[in-house]
């Protein structure tokens, strides 16, 4: 597995075991109730979401990273595009993190 592919096949195993969700709607229900451990913006996302997104994040003190686009993130959870997925689950957040920041 190539190293740039590891970060997916994490998302994809949180995704599985329902520890991330995706859509804009999950996600924002999910930084207000405090169980998003780490937001992912497409890097191809709408300037609005990115927005959103990230003003919500900064208010709730969450880690969020631009990583990967809309077609990647979608393909990785099995589904089609999706701009933006939320981690659940801290370990796969610090393992996610750890990969995608170096």
């Amino acid at each position: 597995m190539l190293n740039e592919d590891k970060p997916y096949h994490l998302i994809s195993l949180a995704y599985k075991g329902g520890n991330l969700v995706t859509g804009t709607e999950l996600c924002r229900s999910a930084i207000s109730k405090g169980k998003a451990k780490l937001v992912l913006l497409s890097g191809d996302c709408s300037d609005n979401t990115r927005k959103l997104f990230t003003d919500k994040c900064l208010h709730k003190g969450i880690p969020i990273r631009i990583f990967g686009t809309k077609s990647r993130l979608g393909r990785a959870v099995g589904k089609v595009d999706r701009a933006v997925a939320a981690v659940l689950d801290e370990g796969f957040s610090r393992e996610i993190l750890k990969l995608i920041d170096t």
